[in-house]
């Protein structure tokens, strides 16, 4: 009876180390449209699992990745945290997407169980909690502002001259509309106000009026936000159409599928965004990939790097609770994951997880500064970093210029 007893007293705290394991969920798709982003991901957190493991784990425990299938939708990225959360219950989370944020994002605060989420770019994070949200890539209201500063500088686009005559076609869907407002406030924050923006319909199986209604301004570039499906769609309308400007297109987009999903000669010459290791972290991003490619047999994809510090600050935040109480909680991960990360005199810098666990079993206090540059979170676990401006050349995609965090400011 007494050891029942005690076995609910830890579940209900949030101490998950039952048979010397402590489980972290992964909480991304899997399955369906986006389920690229899960396999991402997935790798390069079972890595950084592995090495900690290896390591001799976390306070003796062995550290257990456990996956919650979001599918990229928001139902069932409700269901899945609910499992994650209260069935399986995970000391963290490394996820959600924007996609399905908005069926665990309060769920997750009201469980109090810290989340980390390499993947959600959405404006909906920009202020919504200062205890247990977080994330290791930059919010939209940052990449709309990189997508305005590369289309109005010249300098950002490998060309000689910047778009004068600039066109936003937003689907709607959450994960979508983030990005307006701060394209369209950044566009006139830059001296070019957009000609027009207003949001489509996501799914349909035709453009072509929505298209009309962008090319009747004559726009020499069309800012498109929308899953890749839809993109191509849109593109493919405007090719009939005899549209001859450019596009600049998203995350979602800026990857090897979507060229061969449109087609190389479609999308030739286009711009995309893509976040990016900072300049100064170099030879740590080289030596990352390297790793990965022994491991996992492939190069970093988008969000791997966004993956690799997530990973890193969660373990240590975990570390640093083993060490100074005994006991790994979601409390004690909470409430471990800023004196990790924040800047302060005398902390010992370093930039992965061995090195991390190292200093601070010796007693000392550390600041992580990740391949995304330094992991400093504002007061509602926001970030800044470089995004990465490319451009499809020969049916690839090559980077035309880094935006480094300070021009977007």
């Amino acid at each position: 009876m007494k050891r029942i007893v005690m076995l609910l007293l830890a579940l209900v705290s949030g101490l998950v180390m039952a048979q010397g394991t402590i489980s972290i969920g992964l909480l991304l798709p899997f399955t369906g449209q986006y389920d690229w982003v899960g396999a991402n991901v997935q790798p390069v957190a079972q890595m950084i699992a592995d090495d900690a493991n290896a390591s001799g784990g976390i306070g003796g425990a062995q550290i257990r990745l456990l996956q919650g299938d979001t599918e990229g939708t928001v139902d069932a990225g409700f269901t899945a945290a609910q499992k994650l959360i209260n069935a399986d219950g995970v000391v963290a989370l490394i996820g959600p997407t924007s996609l399905s944020l908005a069926g665990s994002q309060q769920l997750i605060v009201d469980a109090k169980v810290p989340m980390v989420s390499p993947t959600a770019g959405t404006t909906a994070l920009d202020s919504f909690n200062t205890q247990y949200v977080f994330r290791t890539v930059p919010s939209d209201s940052l990449g709309g502002r990189a997508v305005a500063r590369a289309a109005t500088d010249a300098q950002f686009l490998g060309r000689d001259s910047a778009f004068k005559k600039v066109v936003l076609m937003v689907a709607n869907a959450p994960a979508m509309v983030s990005f307006q407002a701060p394209i369209e406030k950044s566009m006139t924050d830059f001296g070019t106000p957009l000609l027009d923006s207003f949001q489509f319909t996501p799914d349909k199986p035709s453009y072509r009026t929505e298209v009309q209604q962008a090319l009747a301004l004559d726009p020499d570039l069309i800012v498109l936000v929308a899953t890749p499906e839809d993109s191509a769609r849109v593109m493919q309308a405007a090719f009939q159409a005899g549209y001859e400007g450019t596009w600049f297109v998203t995350q979602d987009q800026t990857t090897s599928d979507y060229i061969a999903l449109a087609t190389p000669q479609l999308v030739d010459g286009i711009y995309g965004l893509e976040e990016v290791a900072a300049p100064e972290s170099a030879g740590l991003y080289d030596a990352f990939a390297a790793q990965l490619k022994a491991f996992d047999g492939k190069e970093p994809q988008i969000f791997g790097t966004n993956t690799y510090d997530a990973m890193n600050v969660v373990l240590l935040a975990m570390v640093r609770a083993a060490r100074d109480g005994g006991e790994i909680t979601r409390a004690t991960v909470a409430a471990n994951i800023r004196p990790v990360t924040d800047a302060g005199e005398g902390k010992v810098v370093v930039h992965e997880y061995m090195a991390g666990k190292a200093a601070l079993l010796a007693g000392k206090e550390i600041d992580y500064q990740g391949l995304v540059g330094p992991i400093d979170f504002d007061a509602f676990g926001n970030i800044t970093a470089p995004f990465a401006i490319k451009r499809v050349v020969d049916g690839a995609w090559q980077t035309v210029a880094i935006v480094p965090a300070a021009a977007l400011e």
